[in-house]
């Protein structure tokens, strides 16, 4: 296998033309700044309506000595963000404080703040309609901290540590209620641990050791209740094997190995419950295969391969049980989207989103249209959100986030609102927001 470099956001040694994971290989060949990327288009009606906006707030301003859905953020840092021809994801620096005014969009509501920014971190809805978050990182050392998210206050509070720090770590609510944690980064090696969190006490505890170590893997609930890990990457090799957890004896079983080593893949439970899983990274380069795994078998068959090679990308199963796989990175920066049907086993190229965008959320909506939020385009962290219409197949886009952020995570309440928190963006981001 090829060598692996180091951490993007540690160092300026990879280029686009030799990939090294979804996670470590992006770059731009210039020397700017990252820049914040808008998804806001202001038409004439909408100028004239702000115009008429901004005397009515000024009125207001003379009684009233604070205006709502606005909020002033002073932060101090010593962190500032450059790009050479050899990394996308930035490098540490020094610079002055950086005050910012942030007003809140129609269509994102601002919640809280979160305790600890963070950011390769997971979020998992609970059975009680909570959101944990567990771990990430907020500066190079990984976290082990927790917090949970209440949608009924829009607050969060820490809950118990898990035992391990852990980022790009996998996180899966069990259908007894607890959620089981596998793998990812302590900082200084991969780790083949795994944890359970037990809501009704809101402590963890130790469960089997996976048979591998393994970081930027998947893990993906069957239907049976078992719990399918694939992929990932030990530390020496990218890896082709899988294995499962059985929660009713706490134990891991190797099953079959994938036809292709990856990491940064995607993985998606089909309405029929085989397993596709799609892209990432094999050592030597992105990949456009896909292949299915049978529970029934526990045997791996390759499908059709995707039009475009592609990492660091989103796959959602759509309610018609198709299969929607979003932007990457590939040969180059995506804004490319394809749909595998598992009827036919094929792909269809779709219509392009209207950003290039990576390390970005994909969230089935309660109205069955896909949204898009945030991720990195070639030189920018975005802001933009947009929508997928499966009735149409086109692409819109909708109100922007109030803060750009990329590898950050959404989540789908019970309540039909999505909750985005986290991320990274210049630096580490604990505001979290509601669409």
């Amino acid at each position: 296998m090829a060598d692996r470099p180091t951490d993007p956001l540690e160092s300026k040694n990879t280029t686009l033309s030799t990939p090294t994971s979804r996670y470590e290989q992006f770059d731009v060949n210039d020397s700017n700044e990252v820049k914040v990327k808008s998804g806001k288009k202001v038409g004439p009606l909408a100028i004239t309506l702000l115009a008429l906006l901004v005397i009515a707030v000024v009125v207001i301003a003379v009684t009233v000595p604070t205006v709502l859905l606005t909020r002033s953020t002073t932060q101090s840092s010593n962190i500032s963000i450059s790009v050479n021809s050899s990394t996308i994801l930035p490098t540490i620096g020094v610079t002055s404080t950086v005050t910012t005014t942030k007003s809140q969009t129609i269509g994102w509501l601002n919640t809280g703040n979160m305790n600890i920014a963070r950011y390769r971190h997971t979020a998992s809805v609970l059975t009680n309609e909570k959101v944990l978050v567990t771990g990430g990182q907020n500066d190079n050392p990984a976290l082990n901290s927790a917090e949970l998210y209440d949608p009924s206050t829009g607050t969060w509070t820490m809950t118990g540590s898990m035992n391990n720090a852990r980022r790009w770590h996998t996180a899966s609510v069990l259908t007894n209620g607890k959620l089981l944690v596998t793998g990812g980064y302590d900082s200084s090696s991969r780790l083949d641990s795994a944890e359970l969190y037990d809501l009704s006490t809101g402590t963890w505890t130790m469960t089997a050791n996976m048979n591998n170590a393994r970081e930027g893997h998947t893990a993906s609930v069957l239907t049976n209740g078992k719990v399918l890990v694939t992929g990932g990457y030990d530390g020496t090799s990218h890896l082709h094997s899988a294995e499962l957890y059985d929660l009713s004896t706490g134990t891991w079983i190797t099953t079959g190995s994938m036809n292709k080593a990856r990491e940064g893949h995607t993985a998606s439970v089909l309405t029929n419950g085989k397993v596709l899983v799609t892209g990432g990274y094999d050592g030597i380069s992105r990949l456009d295969s896909a292949e299915l795994y049978d529970p029934s078998t526990g045997n791996w068959t390759m499908t059709a391969s995707m039009k475009d090679v592609r990492n660091a990308h989103t796959a959602s199963v759509l309610t018609n049980g198709k299969v929607l796989v979003t932007g990457g990175v590939g040969i180059s920066f995506l804004k490319s989207t394809e749909l595998y049907d598992p009827s036919s086993g094929t792909w269809t190229t779709c219509s392009s989103m209207n950003n290039t965008r990576f390390l970005h959320t994909a969230s089935v909506l309660t109205n069955e249209k896909v949204l898009i939020t945030g991720g990195q385009g070639s030189d920018y962290y975005l802001d933009g959100a947009e929508l997928y219409d499966p009735s149409t197949g086109n692409w819109t886009m909708t109100a922007s986030m109030n803060y750009a952020r990329s590898v950050h995570t959404a989540s789908v309440l019970t309540n039909g609102n999505v909750l985005v928190s986290g991320g990274f963006a210049d630096i580490a981001v604990n505001s979290s927001e509601l669409y």
